[in-house]
Formats: C-alpha cells, structure tokens, sequence
C-alpha cells in the first residue's frame, strides 16, 4: 500500500456533515451518541473512492458503520457485495497489478456469503484465526503463502493468483481468478462464484432483508437458557426492543434513549448465528445495565479512568455471556460456545469456569484489547 492508503481522521465538521447525508431516521440510534469518529483510507482500485468507517466511541472497542464514498456519494457496506458491484457497474472500477491484491482483500473483509464461506489471505500477519487452532492454521498459511503467485493474463482480461485461502475452516492452498470486470472466481480448491452482479442493490440501505426471521430464530435459541430468558423479559417489560440491522461483521449497539438495541448482520445471512446470539446476549445486558443507571463512560474523559471504566462494564457483559453460553451448552448448542472461544474469548471463558477472580478476569479484557494495566 501506499502513504495514500493509511487511515486519516476526519474533522468534526466533517464528520458532522457525513452523518447528515447517511443518517436513516428509522435508524437514527446508530447516528446519536456522546461522540462520533470518521476515518478514511483511499481505494486504489476504485477510482475516486474512499472507505469511511463511522465510529462511535460511546462504546468499546467503538461501533463501527462501513461505507464506500468519494465525499458526495455513499454507499453503504452491508456486509455484501451490493456496494462493490454498484461502483462497478458506474465504472470505478480500475484493476491493475499494483492493487488486485487490495481488491481482493478488501472483498474478503467486507462481503460475507453463508453458503460460500471463503476467506482470502494476502498478508499471513492478518491471520483470520484465533483459539487453539491458530497456529496450526498460521503455519499451513506461512506454507501456502511461500507459493504465491500473480499473472496478469491479457487475453483472458483476468488476474491469476495462487495464495492460501480459508475455505470452511481450513487454510488451503488456492488458485483465484479475478476479472478486470470485477468478478472473482475461486477456481481450486473448488470452483466459487463471486461477485457475479446478479442482484439489485441500494446505495444506502441499513434494513436487514431477514430481520423478522433473524430475530425469531435468534430468539428461540437465547430463550433455551434460563438466564437468557429472564434477560430477554426484563428488557421486553421496560419496552425495551432489538433491531437487526445489515454491516460489516457482527457487532452490536445499545441506545438507552429509545431502548433499542442494534444487531448488525451481514445482508446476505438468512438464519441464526451464534455469533448474533453472542452479541444479542451483550446488547440485552448492556441495556439491562443501562436501566440500572450503570452507562458507558463520557470518551472524552481522563482516558485512563475511561478505560477503566469499559473494562468494568465488558467484564460485567462477558461474565452474563458466559453464563447463558454455558446454559446453552446444556441445551445442545455447543457451537454458541465454540464460536465465543474462536471470537477470542477462550481464556476469559476458561477463567470464567476456573472460577477466577474478577480483577483476573479483567486483566484478561485489558490483554484482550491492548490496554496496558496501571498498577497500584
């Protein structure tokens, strides 16, 4: 990457102006907070175009909104390819050998496809994995990576690379054909489609086309936990309510000034997940604590005291994970907790049933999130 292509803080006016054009007021608890953050990074391979990230930092680590903007117009990241082939199809699209591998990665950390679970490793420091198997996983990496290659071939107008991919949980060595026109083809391990153009997309659309079925299904899982259910019921007595809501990845926001909570999930997911469970389960508690008068702290306080601050309130929503998790284990629904350990949680959840002490405990979180701990 080039200088260009590192992350810059935008003024506040800015910022300011950027919520203006994005906000959606059926979703105006993501665009209000103590304090908003915009970074952007240029697209070398989208000519004029920038990816914004939309940062609140009334949470931590932040809630962060995704998009792909040249400053006038923006294009949500919903988790999919729409935005992608929106610009593409306008003709922003400029592939060439110094950034078909940022394309590539780029794709890889913003479109998500539940029946094609594919990953793409183009810098082995950037490993996708985390829990006991990370090493092993690194190594195949470091393996496959030793054997890369890339070819412009101009008469089929594509780039072949060979690189190692993730491909349903395993690091193998891949061979990805990637068009001119945009589209990549996965052609070993297996032959995968993406990014063919065949559906209509919306620049600006936060609705989760599932959300009715993802929050039913969701809910039926977390409701098979005790603990669980009686979470869900205090927030549902105070009227309180979740929305799902598309994005990049699957983190969450609770906004005590309409007691909503926000569920992002990838656009193109259609059913239950645990890791929307996971975040379910910290955005219910988060406004169970928020009903409880225990909130975020103000971000532009003495930093250490409001890191100290998150750390407590994380340990509390970690420790309520845990529980329900647990729970859920009990009810059959052993991937919940599988995932938790493969998000990072491994050894907060084997200090959890070790029975640890809380400032043990948050230790752990501080580690987690690179915070250096100020002794006594």
């Amino acid at each position: 990457m080039s200088d260009t292509d590192e992350w810059q803080l935008l003024e506040t006016y800015e910022t300011k102006k950027f919520i203006e054009d994005v906000r959606d007021e059926a979703f105006k608890g993501l665009f209000e907070g103590p304090d908003y953050e915009l970074w952007t990074r240029n697209l070398q391979f989208l000519d004029g175009y920038s990816h914004y990230i939309l940062c609140n930092r009334g949470m931590f680590p932040p809630f962060a909104l995704h998009y792909i903007s040249n400053g006038d117009n923006h294009y949500y990241l919903d988790g999919s390819e729409h935005s992608l082939e929106l610009l593409i199809g306008h003709g922003a699209l400029r592939l060439t050998e110094d950034n078909v591998l940022d394309y590539i990665q780029f794709h890889s950390d913003v479109t998500f496809y539940p029946y094609r679970k594919v990953k793409f490793i183009i810098d082995p420091a950037r490993s996708p994995y985390s829990g006991a198997s990370a090493m092993s996983h690194h190594f195949k990496t470091l393996k496959y990576h030793e054997k890369f290659e890339l070819e412009d071939h101009e008469d089929d107008l594509c780039f072949y690379v060979r690189m190692p991919l993730l491909y349903n949980g395993e690091t193998m060595d891949g061979r990805v054909q990637v068009m001119k026109h945009g589209e990549i083809n996965i052609l070993e391990p297996v032959k995968i489609p993406l990014m063919d153009g065949k559906r209509d997309h919306a620049p600006l659309d936060y609705d989760h086309l599932r959300e009715k079925e993802l929050l039913e299904q969701n809910l039926e899982v977390l409701l098979q936990s005790e603990e669980g259910k009686r979470l869900w019921e205090t927030v549902e007595s105070y009227h309180g309510q979740l929305k799902f809501v598309s994005g990049v990845g699957s983190n969450g926001l609770a906004v005590a000034a309409n007691a909503t909570g926000y569920i992002v999930a990838p656009e193109n997911i259609e059913t239950y997940s645990p890791y929307q469970v996971i975040t379910m389960i910290g955005v219910l508690r988060e406004m169970e604590l928020m009903l409880m008068g225990k909130k975020r702290p103000d971000p532009h306080g003495e930093l250490h005291e409001v890191l100290e601050h998150h750390v407590a309130i994380n340990l509390d929503i970690f420790l309520e994970i845990c529980i329900i998790v647990e729970e859920l284990v009990s009810a059959g629904y052993e991937e919940v907790l599988r995932k938790f350990k493969e998000s990072g949680f491994a050894d907060f959840y084997s200090g959890y049933k070790n029975r640890m002490a809380n400032e043990e405990m948050a230790r752990i979180i501080a580690k987690m999130y690179n915070i250096k701990v100020v002794e006594e």
